[in-house]
């Protein structure tokens, strides 16, 4: 017969042994612990992973009225995926759905074909077949030679172009744009006023399209000014003279003077006359003129922020979200 001690003694023991096993049950691996609570990934982990596969591009069309629009594609990343850029622009039934929405024109014609890109010391040699020579306009062809040069210089690895067309260089297209040697970016919309030399000064201005047009995108423009060095200051008051073609507008309040143009340590305050308060009373075209300026002013490399001012006072309206791309799509 067991004694008193003995019998606590067992008991104890036994009271471990059960205390252990349950111990031992509720310890999961991470596998079964994970297979029993899934974790979802936090929405910005997983937008981070796509994004790794995404590559954002500019790629350049045309409108209605022959002008170049960059806009911001979303580009899954591939092996060759300059090449994959340029099939966004060539004109196909399956890149119909994407032009519409855009309200944009591609550069390249239909029935093009890439037949070969190879890259070296920053010179891209593109190979396209006869089709891609076949336009209806001076301006649609060289709308294609700029534009598909801009879009494939955007790459680190390419700051010119060569075209060859069925594996050879030809000297000029058929309405005679010369592209018998690597083509350089060039400036983009470029406009020549009556009054300027073409070895004038250049400056970038932002314009946008009609209020009553079913698109809205931002419109770069190279104008040659007089000026003999270009600013902000330059760049603004180009903005103020307006558009010189119909095809484009931008809708600041009639008498609307530029009074200063301010930057500390990155942050450059635009002011502008009481009379571009009126602004908010368009709200179709708010948006637009508003992304114009902030595009304009931030050609200049030392401009980080803009803020709009009226009377030396923020503009009310002027919390506008400008990435680096002037359209996104």
């Amino acid at each position: 017969m067991l004694s008193k001690k003995n019998i606590t003694l067992l008991a104890i023991i036994l009271a471990l042994i059960v205390l252990f096993t349950i111990g031992c049950k509720s310890v999961k691996t991470k596998e079964e612990f994970e297979e029993e609570f899934p974790q979802e990934m936090p929405e910005n982990e997983a937008e981070d992973e796509e994004d790794e596969n995404i590559r954002e591009t500019l790629v350049y069309y045309q409108n209605d009225a022959g002008y170049l629009v960059p806009v911001m594609r979303r580009i899954p990343w591939e092996e060759g995926i300059a090449k994959a850029t340029l099939r966004k622009m060539i004109d196909s039934p399956e890149q119909q759905q994407d032009f519409m929405a855009m309200g944009l024109k591609p550069l390249l014609p239909e029935g093009t074909e890439i037949l070969g890109m190879s890259i070296k010391d920053g010179l891209a040699k593109l190979d396209l077949n006869k089709k891609a020579m076949e336009f209806n306009s001076a301006v649609e062809e060289s709308n294609m030679v700029q534009g598909v040069t801009l879009t494939l210089t955007d790459f680190s690895t390419i700051d010119r172009v060569q075209f060859l067309f069925e594996g050879k260089v030809v000297e000029t297209l058929k309405y005679g744009t010369d592209v018998s040697k690597p083509i350089e970016p060039q400036d983009v919309n470029l406009e020549l006023s009556s009054s300027a030399s073409r070895d004038g000064e250049k400056v970038t201005v932002f314009f946008h399209s009609s209020p009553d047009a079913v698109f809205d995108y931002i419109v770069p423009v190279t104008r040659i000014v007089e000026d003999e060095s270009v600013s902000i200051e330059t760049a603004i008051r180009e903005i103020l003279n307006g558009p010189m073609d119909e095809g484009l507008s931008i809708d600041i309040p009639v008498d609307t003077k530029l009074l200063g143009v301010q930057v500390d340590n990155g942050i450059t305050y635009i002011n502008f006359s009481k009379e571009f308060e009126q602004l908010a009373e368009m709200p179709q075209s708010e948006q637009l003129v508003l992304k114009s300026i902030i595009m304009t002013a931030k050609q200049f490399p030392y401009v980080e922020e803009v803020i709009i001012m009226v009377e030396g006072k923020e503009y009310e309206g002027a919390k506008v979200s400008v990435s680096a791309f002037a359209n996104e799509f």
